[in-house]
């Protein structure tokens, strides 16, 4: 594997395994009815912040029977300080200075024209074939019950202000409305 000077996901998901932070559910979870609360449970369940894990779901189904083939990781930055720490790079005790220097030291984006998250890609009508927009993704029902479709809680998406050109990437609450829309409320202040 080259060496891309940060870590990626892989690398965040083994550490989080390394320091014990981590539970791998290997047999099927359903993603629409179970995923989200079994995660919840640890935050409603009396469970203490410091014994909080992130989850990684490896056999995803959904309430009809289809199996993805794509795991969900779930709680991986911030369930607990320790965890967000790895996320990070940091001890707990220096989480504040870091994200201080971070917000005094912003960096331009940067382009990158062949980026490896790019090697599949559906586009136009490629994306009504079933499984090849929004819902070949194994985005779960947050709150089974009660929500009326499932959200991507925390996706992050990239916004550009019509008027100055300006970036943005932001995390938002998006809602699956078909296999080729999202809706979302991104708030301005």
């Amino acid at each position: 594997m080259e060496n891309l000077g940060y870590p990626d996901l892989r690398a965040h998901i083994a550490a989080l395994e390394e320091k014990g932070l981590l539970f791998r559910v290997q047999r099927p979870i359903n993603k629409d009815t179970e995923m989200h609360a079994l995660v919840r449970w640890q935050f409603r369940g009396g469970i203490a912040e410091s014994e909080r894990k992130a989850f990684l779901f490896e056999n995803v189904i959904d309430s009809t029977g289809r199996k993805f083939d794509i795991p969900v990781a779930v709680g991986i930055l911030a369930s607990n300080r320790d965890i967000y720490s790895v996320g990070i790079g940091c001890e707990v005790e220096h989480i504040k200075a870091k994200w201080d220097y971070a917000e005094q030291h912003q960096i331009e984006p940067k382009i990158v024209e062949d980026p490896s998250c790019h090697e599949i890609v559906y586009e136009g009508d490629a994306l009504n074939v079933p499984g090849q927009g929004v819902d070949g993704l194994p985005i779960p029902i947050s709150t089974p019950g009660f929500d009326n479709a499932p959200y991507s809680s925390c996706s992050m998406f990239i916004t550009k202000d019509p008027d100055t050109g300006k970036q943005n990437i932001g995390n938002y609450r998006a809602m699956v409305k078909s296999p080729t829309r999202m809706g979302m409320n991104p708030e301005v202040e």
